[in-house]
């Protein structure tokens, strides 16, 4: 979405641009050399703990998309490899180490870390362990600077 900033003269009513053409140009230049923001896709079949964590991450300055079922973060990561990727352990159907381990095979780079706020998860894990896939496990519930901290690092 692209946004104008706009100054209305009180006299006039005219709107104006409130930067120069000058100013504009330096701002694309600069804007060209910024990095762009991870992409996160934040899996989870609890909705509002999706959404939360997107809104935490996109306030943050991360470009977040919420998935709530694996498989349609599945589909979507097969033709848009993410940075990272956040997902619970425990969700129906595929599971979060199921979904981890398929968004792998289609995008080796992709920093995957799973949270749980079950203990059974250790048996999912190890399972995982033994066919040669290692994540990073997050505790629940998940504090906002602790998983800004982590996804920074």
């Amino acid at each position: 979405m692209l946004t104008t900033i706009v100054n209305r003269s009180s006299l006039s009513g005219n709107w104006k641009p409130l930067f120069s053409a000058k100013a504009r140009e330096s701002q694309s230049e600069s804007s060209k050399t910024q990095k762009t923001p991870p992409r996160i896709l934040v899996i989870d079949d609890e909705v509002s703990i999706a959404d939360s964590l997107v809104e935490i991450l996109r306030s943050q300055g991360f470009e977040a998309t919420a998935f709530y079922r694996g498989q349609s973060a599945i589909d979507f990561a097969r033709k848009n490899c993410p940075d990272i990727v956040l997902l619970d352990v425990v969700m129906p159907k595929l599971n979060g180490v199921e979904t981890a381990v398929a968004i792998r095979q289609l995008c080796p780079a992709t920093r995957i870390l799973l949270f749980s706020g079950q203990a059974g998860t250790t048996n999912i894990l190890e399972q995982a362990r033994e066919g040669g896939h290692e994540f990073e496990l997050l505790s629940k519930p998940l504090h906002p600077d602790a998983l800004l901290k982590k996804l920074r690092s």
